[in-house]
């Protein structure tokens, strides 16, 4: 009897399996050849590109570097500009100043000569009285009453030189040259171009009268107002006044002359809605109040801050 369970392998399967074996590792080896070969390929690639965008952003750091140069000069050429501009202003504000001090030397003048006229005219009255009279003893008691001659001190306590400031934190740059970022050299076109000289033309315009002239041009033709105002004494402050004064909103000039009793006579033309009567109590330091009001005059009294010093 032949036994059928114990069976030999077959050659073919066996040869077919060796086969199979073959072709799988052919197909794992060209499986990681056709990786690497797509590897390669895709390096080769990207070292190509990477060519091609330094390229790029070597030109475009160029274009950046050209810009910034030019914008440099730009604003080079922007501060000599407004170099010349503040020069000028400056110099207008020296011609200012020196009309300003010129006024205020010719009132010191004229207050000086009518003290000198009043001073007369009181010393006339008395020896009329006193030659009228000719008793000795009422004579001699006469006599010694006689006016002192007027001083003067009270009249200089300011010096009209200093008195009128040079307005430098108004011309010159609060902080200096503006840097580019933190540490540049060129002024920053944002603070510099766009605050500070509208700042300087402000200060000019408020210094010479002239803040509200683009206002007038809207507004019908100005009034004028006489400030008649009691209590000032020393040039620095009369000449601080009238600039207070003009720098009120709708004021367009100030002129100022003495008074026959001490006070001092200020005509204000200002635009028809300034109201002076509330404006001036909010002038700084002279504590100034309306006494009294009728058309076209004010009669204030004010406080003189250098007298009180």
């Amino acid at each position: 009897m032949n036994d059928t369970g114990a069976r030999h392998p077959n050659r073919f399967l066996a040869d077919l399996t060796q086969a199979m074996h073959s072709a799988a590792e052919t197909a794992r080896q060209a499986t990681i050849d056709q990786s690497q070969a797509d590897a390669k390929a895709h390096a080769e690639q990207l070292h190509a590109r990477t060519d091609d965008e330094i390229a790029s952003l070597r030109k475009a750091a160029e274009a950046d570097v050209i810009a910034i140069s030019d914008w440099s000069k730009a604003e080079m050429e922007r501060i000599r500009v407004e170099t010349e501009q503040r020069i000028s202003r400056r110099r207008d504000l020296l011609e200012q100043e020196l009309q300003e001090y010129n006024s205020a030397i010719e009132l010191e003048i004229e207050r000086v000569q009518k003290r000198v006229e009043a001073f007369q005219e009181e010393v006339a009255q008395f020896f009329e009285q006193l030659l009228q009279e000719t008793d000795p003893t009422t004579f001699a008691s006469m006599a010694a009453q006689m006016p002192d001659p007027p001083t003067f001190t009270d009249l200089d306590r300011g010096h009209p030189a200093t008195d009128i400031p040079a307005p430098r934190e108004e011309i010159t740059p609060s902080g200096g040259t503006a840097a580019v970022e933190n540490g540049g050299a060129v002024a920053a076109p944002e603070a510099a171009a766009l605050e500070q000289p509208e700042m300087a033309e402000e200060a000019v315009a408020s210094r010479t009268g002239r803040r509200g002239a683009a206002v007038a041009e809207q507004q019908p033709g100005p009034e004028s107002t006489q400030v008649v105002v009691v209590g000032l004494v020393s040039v620095a402050s009369i000449v601080t006044f009238k600039r207070q004064l003009s720098r009120l909103p709708g004021v367009k000039n100030v002129g100022v002359s003495s008074g026959p009793e001490g006070e001092f006579i200020f005509t204000v033309s200002h635009s028809p809605e300034t109201s002076l009567g509330s404006l001036i109590p909010t002038l700084p330091a002279f504590q100034a109040r309306v006494v009294s009001e009728r058309e076209g005059v004010l009669n204030v009294s004010a406080n003189d801050p250098e007298a009180e010093g």
